[in-house]
């Protein structure tokens, strides 16, 4: 099934829980937004962090960077524990769902999954192969494809054409609403959802979306057509085996950030995002964090942040 194109996943919470709870992930943990990335809105965030979604433009800056970090890792080699789960994107606009696949299984003994899941089914069956091949599976899992079609059309933004297969990109796209400058997401366990909210009642907290001020980079009020380019991606950010990893299909490995933690990967995550890779993206547009928060864990899908 080359050059697969899927409509791309809504950066909202209500889809992405919609959609984990589809494929049979227990609602017991949930995507939540997270309004910012100052101390006191960060203290928001239920802790500890277990993974982190970063939602980014990609510029010709990021590109130059990109492959200058791969020949440098490749020259000089990194280590990376073989309890990573990685997988390669071979599907145009799935970067949400590769995304949320990396989240999950690299915490998959924090999950709960309810039974006959297909996400679970799809993580044991995939287990033992290359990335590459989880690839290839993923193009062949009906199961997982008709379910990201499902929500891609759930969003608050109304679809401009149907799914259709064509000739790919590797880059994603995601929907925007307008009036918004950022689209972010966390994760938290579903008891921590209101108190989170409630902790600050004098701040103006409000979702936020991507803006719609370039239209270069294909955002509209209504998501766009499935055939149109549109150069945004999701990544995931986790922690395995004491270290923060970088986990982007369109890369050919997992990238070892160095030492962290659960109690650490939010700050580590914060602190890669804003001091090595907001200026590649800041001429195009703002960087977006989600944070993925689950139970006792968050994960930046920033599940939830903006950063400023």
């Amino acid at each position: 099934m080359e050059g697969q194109r899927w409509l791309p996943l809504e950066a909202n919470p209500e889809v992405t829980n919609q959609f984990l709870k589809q494929l049979g992930l227990h609602p017991n943990w949930q995507f939540v937004d997270v309004y910012g990335m100052d101390p006191e809105l960060l203290s928001m965030v239920p802790r500890p962090v277990c993974a982190v979604l970063l939602l980014f433009p990609i510029t010709e800056k990021y590109e130059v960077f990109r492959t200058e970090e791969e020949e440098k890792i490749k020259s000089q080699g990194q280590d990376v524990t073989s309890s990573v789960y990685f997988m390669k994107q071979t599907i145009s606009n799935a970067c949400g769902t590769i995304g949320l696949i990396h989240a999950i299984a690299n915490n998959k003994d924090k999950m709960h999954f309810e039974s006959g899941s297909t996400l679970k089914k799809f993580l044991e069956e995939s287990v033992s192969m290359s990335p590459e091949e989880r690839a290839r599976y993923l193009e062949n899992y009906d199961a997982i494809r008709v379910t990201h079609e499902t929500s891609a059309h759930e969003g608050q933004t109304e679809s401009s054409s149907p799914s259709s297969s064509q000739p790919h990109s590797s880059h994603c796209r995601t929907k925007a609403s307008s009036l918004c400058h950022h689209a972010s997401l966390p994760w938290v366990k579903r008891n921590h959802v209101g108190p989170a909210k409630a902790t600050s009642p004098s701040l103006r907290l409000r979702r936020w979306r991507p803006f719609l001020r370039l239209p270069s980079m294909g955002l509209h009020s209504v998501a766009p057509s499935i055939d149109e380019k549109v150069d945004l991606h999701f990544i995931a950010l986790v922690h395995v085996d004491g270290h923060l990893y970088e986990l982007d299909g369109r890369k050919p490995f997992p990238i070892n950030h160095g030492e962290t933690s659960d109690e650490t990967l939010l700050e580590g995550s914060k602190k890669l995002t804003v001091e090595s890779w907001m200026a590649l993206f800041l001429q195009e547009l703002p960087g977006t964090l989600v944070i993925y928060i689950t139970g006792h864990l968050v994960s930046f899908m920033i599940l939830g942040g903006i950063l400023k």
